[in-house]
């Protein structure tokens, strides 16, 4: 267990430094797709042994509703570290609800 820990730990950080710009900000421009792929995608192929949009189609997913959607790509901004604007996190949202979940709002 502290093994996926430290390696956790270590694939996020690779991660977050590998987004950061010459001004230090992590991905923090570029449309909903950019910042998907470059923030969210390498730790959802981790998690779903190399597939990274499965995380959002299995069968049991943790996000259910546009809500559980909105809580859950706040929580994952939140945890690594990503400074988007509430913009950003609100263009990720959508673009994640029109690829994937087709949540009525």
């Amino acid at each position: 267990m502290r093994d996926n820990k430290i390696r956790s730990f270590f694939f996020l950080t690779v991660l977050m430094l590998n987004g950061l710009s010459a001004t230090g900000s992590i991905a923090a421009s570029g449309s909903a797709q950019t910042l998907h792929n470059t923030n969210c995608r390498s730790c959802h192929k981790s998690i779903m042994s190399g597939d990274p949009d499965a995380i959002y189609v299995r069968e049991n997913r943790r996000v259910n509703s546009y809500a559980g959607l909105q809580n859950q790509v706040n929580r994952c901004e939140a945890n690594i570290g990503i400074d988007w604007s509430q913009k950003q996190i609100n263009e990720v949202i959508e673009y994640l609800n029109q690829q994937f979940y087709k949540f009525k709002k």
